[in-house]
This record gives C-alpha cells, sequence and structure tokens, in this order.
C-alpha cells in the first residue's frame, strides 16, 4: 500500500499537455542559413501568456542556448535571444513557423520544442520540422534539454528559495538525518529526471510521470511499468526497488528492460547512494 500523502501538501497538479499522437503538423519556416541561428521569432515581445520562467529553466537555457555567438542577448543568432530578460517574451510569442514559439502544456504547437524533440519522435509522432535539430552541438543527451521540453510540456517546478526551513523552528523530531523525500531526493528527481516531471507521455518520458505535486506518491509503493511486481521504491528494500536499480543500470538483473537512467549520463555516486540510504531508512517524506 502507498503511504498516504495528507491533501494539505500536495500541490496543484500542472496541466496535462495535449497528445501527440495522431497530430500532423506542417511547419512552413523560413531558409535557414544563419549558423546556429535555427530558431527565427516573428516580432519582439510574446503573447499574452508571458510570465516568469522558472530559475532551473533559466538555468537550463544559460548553460545550452544562451551562450555567446548563438542565443545570447548580443548576438540573437536569428535574431532570437534566450537570456534570461527575454526568456518571458518567447511564451506565447510568434516563431517564423506559424505556432507560437512556447505554448506551455503542448510541445506539439510549441515551435521551440518541435526543434528540440528526437528525429524518431517527430517520425513517430507525424510532426515536421525544418532545419536540424537544437541545439546545435547535438548534445541531445545533456539534462538541460529534458529541462527544458518539460516546462514547455507543463510540469511544474519548485519556486525560488526552495524548501530550507530558516525559520529557526524546532527540528528535534527529526530522526532521518535530513534523508527525507523532500530535502534529499527531490532536488535529484528534479535536476536529473525532469522529463518525469511532465504527464505521462509514451514519447517523452515511458509514461512515467512524477509531477511536483504528487511525486512522492508516484513513485513511493507505486508498481514499475517494466515489473509490475516490483515497486519503483520499496521502503526499507533496495534490492526490491526498480527506480534504484533503472539509476544503477542492473534492471535487467531483475527483468526489467530499457536503458540505464538517466538518459543525459548516470547519477553520480554520491546521488545514488542517498537514493539507496533514503530507501534503506524508510522512504520518509
Amino acid at each position: 500500500m502507498r503511504p498516504a500523502i495528507a491533501p494539505a501538501a500536495r500541490r496543484r497538479r500542472a496541466p496535462d499537455f495535449d497528445s501527440l499522437i495522431g497530430l500532423g503538423l506542417t511547419l512552413i519556416v523560413a531558409p535557414i542559413g544563419l549558423g546556429c541561428g535555427a530558431l527565427e521569432p516573428v516580432g519582439e515581445t510574446g503573447g499574452e501568456n508571458g510570465g516568469a520562467v522558472p530559475a532551473v529553466v533559466v538555468q537550463a537555457f544559460a548553460e545550452s542556448c544562451a551562450g555567446g555567438g548563438c542565443h545570447d542577448a548580443a548576438t540573437r543568432a536569428g535574431g532570437l535571444s534566450l537570456a534570461e530578460s527575454d526568456l518571458a517574451a518567447i511564451i506565447g510569442g510568434p516563431s517564423t513557423s506559424g505556432l507560437p514559439m512556447v505554448e506551455i502544456g503542448d510541445i506539439a504547437n510549441s515551435y521551440l520544442a518541435i526543434k528540440m524533440l528526437p528525429d524518431d519522435v517527430i517520425s513517430a509522432q507525424g510532426l515536421m520540422r525544418s532545419g536540424g535539430r537544437m541545439p546545435p552541438t547535438a548534445d541531445f543527451t545533456n539534462p538541460n534539454n529534458q529541462t527544458i521540453l518539460a516546462w514547455v510540456a507543463g510540469a511544474e517546478f519548485p519556486e525560488d528559495g526552495g524548501g530550507t526551513d530558516t525559520t529557526g523552528a524546532d527540528t528535534d523530531t527529526d530522526t532521518t538525518g535530513g534523508l527525507t523525500f523532500d530535502a534529499a531526493i527531490w532536488p535529484i528527481l528534479q535536476m536529473r529526471c525532469s522529463c518525469h516531471l511532465a504527464a505521462a507521455d509514451e514519447a517523452l518520458n515511458g509514461m512515467l510521470s512524477f509531477p511536483m505535486d504528487t511525486a512522492y506518491d508516484d513513485i513511493v509503493g507505486a508498481p514499475s511499468i517494466d515489473v509490475p511486481a516490483m515497486n519503483l521504491i520499496e521502503p526499507s528494500d533496495a534490492a526490491n526497488s526498480y527506480l534504484l536499480h533503472k539509476v544503477k543500470g542492473t534492471q535487467a538483473d531483475v527483468g526489467g528492460a530499457g536503458v540505464q537512467m538517466p538518459t543525459g549520463g548516470m547519477l553520480d555516486a554520491a546521488d545514488i547512494q542517498t537514493l539507496e540510504d533514503w530507501i534503506a531508512a524508510g522512504a520518509p517524506m
């Protein structure tokens, strides 16, 4: 049985993004001859849906898209800046494709996402794009790509400031040594498993979804997709926690399938040990 999660602890679920299945979008884009500037906006302001971009998404754009000589504020390759000061303008803002640059919650109608999706996903979902896949460095396994796509898909991210308690409240009742889901595990999932923060989708995340508001409930005591008889996280039983096997790369040993997660490169040893220690401690919330 899954441990209950108090209603007061739940947050509003991010809106589901429209199914990609059956959509046949044809992008009419301008010829690309601008180096890395394959994304070209039309106009200079965003649509009515503009707003704050989560800090983790800002960081992902800064590291992977807004470097010098590309979509930084000075160069604006193709006329597009993905620098922090300009990100709000891409939400609902137009592109040369006739689609919004970003339509939060709608991958199939977001030009930026279509430029970033893997070729096999574009083909399988009947989508079309002109020009090469972004980023032009072909660093497609970088976790930043997952973060950006998850944001476009409608995933929620923690507000700036995180959940650190600075009130000075008595914490003597905490017997977990800090190994709680909120303090130790969620930050790892947020940074390295962001494709799974969006709604379940076969192409994006293999139908495994654990958005911020229900993440604990979605993995603790929840059956895995590959091995239904084994839970993703079985409190106090690391050997029977499929999620741990997936990040260790030992999923085949327990009858699982697929590749080691995350796809952007394995977790470092410290993070894997943190996950294992948390499970051994009973997977406290």
